[in-house]
């Protein structure tokens, strides 16, 4: 089953870093970005199906909504930090639709930028730029840029992307499927063996995460909670109060008033 990190979704300047001994986490995607560096040992990640070795100073830069996992099956020290995409803007506008031939670079010549990341505050946002700037200039000096694709998880990469795109709409199943190119029961089941969840619930969710945004953000906070319903694509106040207290135990009210 593929785990969607609904945590890492919208936040602005958001950045939290953890080392690691012998990592293992299962298959999951978000929509922030990702790098993982190895201190010491071999890290082994599986990367839209692929598997890479990461050896000691060498890095991997796992890009928004790409489904990845590490395993057991080396044994190393490493460190893993995940980021919004707003720390990085001029990389993305480099990249494109394209992604990076190969996501592992050896940093063994710039130690001292995996050192000074790794000892940044989280909170320090101007220093947490200026490092992951410099560590994407150095990936895209060492790797081309190919075609994007979906690698073997190709349906729940497709959906991902669908539905950022259009979730503010009313999508439906059907669509949806048509859109993609595949038959509604196949896609409604593959969806559910790879999520645990149906589509109904797996766009609630999606929704419900952009809602969070806009409640917690600055620039939106004087909206009405009718007016961030709207934006995220429910149809009535109701549908998306009785959405947000399912998925996160309380009210748009209170969610706005605490702030988590």
């Amino acid at each position: 089953m593929i785990i969607y990190q609904t945590e890492n979704f919208g936040k602005r300047y958001e950045y939290r870093s953890n080392p690691h001994d012998n990592y293992v986490s299962p298959p999951h995607i978000h929509e922030f970005s990702e790098i993982a560096f190895t201190k010491s040992g071999i890290t082994t990640v599986l990367l839209n199906g692929k598997k890479y070795l990461l050896p000691e100073n060498h890095l991997i830069f796992i890009l928004p909504n790409q489904i990845h996992e590490y395993s057991d099956e080396t044994s190393s020290t490493m460190r893993c930090a995940v980021f919004s995409n707003d720390h990085i803007p001029v990389f993305f506008e480099k990249i494109k639709d394209r992604q990076l031939g190969d996501p592992v670079i050896d940093l063994t010549g710039h130690k001292e930028l995996l050192r000074e990341l790794a000892a940044t505050d989280w909170g320090d946002t101007l220093r947490l730029c200026g490092l992951l700037n410099l560590i994407c200039a150095e990936i895209l000096a060492t790797t081309d840029l190919v075609p994007r694709t979906m690698g073997e998880h190709s349906i729940f990469y497709e959906v991902i992307q669908y539905i950022s795109q259009n979730f503010k709409e009313d999508i439906q199943l059907k669509d949806m499927a048509k859109r993609l190119g595949y038959h509604e029961k196949y896609l409604s089941s593959s969806l559910h063996l790879l999520t645990g969840m149906n589509f109904r619930t797996f766009l609630s969710s999606y929704r419900i995460n952009f809602a969070k945004h806009l409640l917690n953000s600055g620039k939106t906070q004087k909206l009405r909670i009718s007016d961030v319903a709207l934006q995220c694509g429910f149809s009535s106040i109701n549908s998306f109060n009785r959405a947000f207290r399912e998925i996160t135990g309380m009210t748009p009210s209170q969610y706005k008033t605490t702030g988590r």
